[in-house]
């Protein structure tokens, strides 16, 4: 993730789209604007790498590189592996925050909508450009407070 797609004014993260005269890497599987709100703890937490990295172009630089490079995709799996989770994924964090949302009952489109899912109705998903931003901001808050209430 860049710098370039926070939003600290408005709260929000923009995955953007690739195209050709942009010149930018797909940010989605489906290449698609992505618009996610932040909970506060989030909000703190980019605040705070800002401190750290703000400086350049990624949000978490590699420690090894350059102003401009990334850490690898295999980063966060390994760190996984090496806090002793050798089964656990950083995907499987969506499947866990997709469960979790819906066994609250929270809104299937705002959960499917987070998780950057094209809607499977392909006539719906051309005419509906709904974007949830303020429930989802809602609910992302909700499961922010979820996780925090885990350390307890």
């Amino acid at each position: 993730m860049k710098w370039s797609y926070v939003d600290f004014d408005a709260k929000t993260i923009t995955f953007p789209i690739s195209t050709r005269s942009n010149n930018q890497e797909r940010t989605t599987k489906k290449n698609r604007i992505h618009l996610v709100p932040m909970s506060n703890q989030l909000f703190n937490l980019l605040n705070a790498q800002y401190l750290e990295s703000g400086n350049k172009e990624f949000v978490f630089p590699t420690v090894y590189g350059g102003n401009s490079d990334v850490i690898g995709s295999t980063t966060p799996n390994i760190a996984l592996k090496n806090m002793g989770l050798k089964t656990v994924t950083a995907h499987d964090f969506r499947a866990t925050a997709s469960t979790i949302l819906n066994e609250y009952n929270f809104d299937e489109n705002w959960i499917e909508k987070q998780l950057a899912h094209a809607d499977q109705n392909k006539t719906r998903a051309s005419y509906n450009h709904v974007k949830y931003l303020e429930q989802r901001r809602d609910m992302l808050q909700q499961w922010a407070d979820i996780i925090d209430g885990w350390k307890e």
